[in-house]
């Protein structure tokens, strides 16, 4: 698997957002400052040069814990960025179907590459290699759908498949309390991700959360 290109903004929005139900707009201490991809603690850069203040940052927890009806102003803060998983694991992610995602295609592309065990999570045997690029070939040769279904009915679960993903912070928090004790490996490893997010772990309380629950 392969997480990449990462882009996120909306902060200053969703803070702005975060004070609209009281109107407390004058008690807001997040700044954004054009020394911030120099001076603040390299965890949180943004492209921004959002710096989050404390007053802000107990009020989003506060909401936060209340539940997802309160914290709204998570949705505001957008990821982008590309997941090169395994088919078995896009088949979970999809359960999240709120998430726009545009994949590379099998149906467009697969038939275009001589296979190896980089296109996989997992190294296959080579016999298993042999027999999906002879299936390749034999649609190439004939481009009969008959012998293209052949291939796709053997495709491994294992196949790599990447996809740009937009997912907002409040999605997130919800991937990963559902997800950080998965079996999975690679839940573990998008969970760890999530943790490392500018200002995810402070806007959340999420840490907070597991130290006093620890």
């Amino acid at each position: 698997m392969n997480i990449e290109n990462i882009q996120i903004y909306g902060f200053s929005t969703a803070i702005r957002a975060l004070r609209n139900p009281m109107d407390s707009w004058n008690k807001s201490d997040s700044i954004n400052s054009c020394y911030c991809l120099t001076n603040i603690n390299r965890k949180n850069i943004n492209n921004e040069g959002f710096i989050l203040g404390k007053q802000d940052k107990l009020l989003s927890q506060k909401l936060t814990n209340a539940g997802n009806e309160h914290c709204k102003h998570l949705r505001m803060i957008q990821t982008w960025m590309d997941l090169t998983l395994p088919r078995y694991m896009w088949q979970e992610f999809d359960t999240y179907g709120y998430i726009p995602k545009i994949s590379c295609s099998t149906m467009h592309k697969l038939t275009s590459y001589i296979l190896d065990n980089s296109f996989f999570e997992y190294p296959l045997d080579l016999s298993d290699i042999m027999q999906l690029n002879s299936l390749i070939y034999e649609y190439n040769k004939t481009k009969d759908i008959k012998d293209f279904y052949k291939l796709k009915n053997r495709l491994p679960e294992g196949l790599l498949q990447k996809r740009t993903v937009n997912v907002n912070y409040q999605s997130w928090l919800n991937i990963y309390n559902q997800r950080k004790s998965h079996k999975l490996e690679q839940w573990h490893t998008i969970c760890d991700m999530i943790l490392k997010l500018p200002y995810f772990v402070e806007l959340t309380g999420i840490e907070f959360e597991e130290d006093t629950n620890g």
